[in-house]
């Protein structure tokens, strides 16, 4: 049977969106509590388009670790509505200032017509599930230990003006490109927690560097956490102890 030309041209659309091909849109996330978290964290757009962010429930804003965006300029109680046009790719990371250890995320930005990858092949007939857990050493196997990781940080300023930002930089010897870099701050009962979450950048194929703006209210010890391969390759540097004063 000869298709008319315009039924060809329909079939050929059809067959150049398949869902393979499809390109990330713009996203909305929802700021939420009990328990205080951004649904989903974790979002794909395609270069140039935005994510919007709606506080649904709780004090939150949106900080992202690049300084480029925080908003609200505080934590607020909702209605509010927030969104973020991105222009170039990459990951960007963020968080909510109140709930700065718990409450974080990332907008994945992927280059103007790149497409969704399709879904994985099936496995072959016979073949154990996904999720089957494979065999493990058996007893007495020592585990493989991963090279020791070496993480530099730097303070542009340690003697910062109370509300001010500063930029905490450095290096993680060998490197990890794309691996999550916490900073965290010591609290009074000699524990650390998260204050700000980013992603290592390449600095060529022996370290991975990072940079991320922190705001300062008062005195603090602040050192920069990477997790390796495995608990036993984590990196963690020297403290830096910031002198916070009043203008």
């Amino acid at each position: 049977m000869l298709l008319r030309p315009s039924v060809i041209a329909f079939v050929t659309a059809v067959l150049l969106t398949a869902p393979g091909q499809a390109l990330a849109a713009n996203q909305t996330v929802n700021a939420l509590s009990g328990p205080n978290r951004f649904e989903p964290a974790n979002v794909t757009i395609t270069q140039g388009e935005k994510v919007t962010w709606v506080n649904v429930s709780g004090l939150h804003n949106v900080r992202f670790d690049d300084g480029l965006f925080e908003q609200p300029s505080a934590p607020m109680n909702p209605p509010w509505t927030v969104e973020r046009t991105f222009g170039s790719t990459g990951t960007f990371t963020y968080l909510c200032e109140q709930h700065n250890t718990t409450m974080f995320g990332s907008v994945t930005v992927q280059p103007a017509g790149t497409p969704v990858p399709p879904p994985p092949a099936p496995a072959p007939p016979g073949s154990p599930p996904p999720d089957t857990p494979q065999p493990s050493p058996g007893p007495g196997t020592p585990a493989e230990p991963g090279p020791p990781l070496k993480v530099i940080l730097k303070v542009s300023d340690l003697t910062p003006i109370a509300g001010r930002r500063v930029r905490l930089s450095g290096f993680v010897q060998p490197a990890r490109d794309g691996r999550k870099l916490q900073i965290q701050k010591r609290t009074r009962n000699g524990k650390f927690v998260t204050v700000a979450i980013t992603t290592l950048r390449d600095a060529g194929a022996a370290r991975s560097r990072f940079s991320v703006l922190v705001r300062t209210r008062a005195d603090a010890v602040l050192r920069a956490r990477v997790a390796g391969d495995d608990e036993r390759t984590t990196g963690i540097s020297k403290t830096k102890k910031l002198d916070v004063h009043r203008p």
